[in-house]
């Protein structure tokens, strides 16, 4: 969702930040810089000077990288025994472990007061 802008034309480029790239208005490029230790950006006047900025950074950085929707093949000569692990990111479902561990610690918590108490009893009464 792209904020309203306040200055028509104007063009934001974030080489270090979040998510870094070009921005139509000054509040989605603070977003991305805000709070992020050694952010650079700056203001374009037009989108044609941004994009030749960015393109520049990108070509300038070779460790930049832009974002791509195809994921890299990987290589088939592995010995059997080293095969990658390559993770489906749309199958995955979170564990249960932590629930039933938070269970057993509150089970735990409750056992130990409980303790407490009859020796709290037991001691003012016996």
């Amino acid at each position: 969702m792209a904020a309203k802008r306040f200055f028509p034309g104007v063009h934001y480029v974030v080489f270090v930040g979040k998510v870094p790239g070009i921005y139509e208005s000054w509040i989605d490029c603070s977003e991305q810089v805000t709070r992020f230790p050694g952010a650079a950006f700056k203001k374009y006047p037009s989108l044609e000077e941004a994009n030749n900025a960015w393109t520049a950074y990108v070509e300038a950085h070779s460790h930049v990288q832009l974002l791509s929707p195809q994921v890299p093949e990987l290589p088939t000569d592995y010995p059997p025994l080293l095969v990658p692990v390559q993770a489906n990111m749309d199958d995955q479902t979170p564990s249960k472990l932590p629930k039933y561990c938070m269970y057993i610690a509150m089970l735990l918590v409750g056992v130990v007061i409980g303790i407490l108490l009859l020796l709290v009893i037991m001691y003012i009464f016996f």
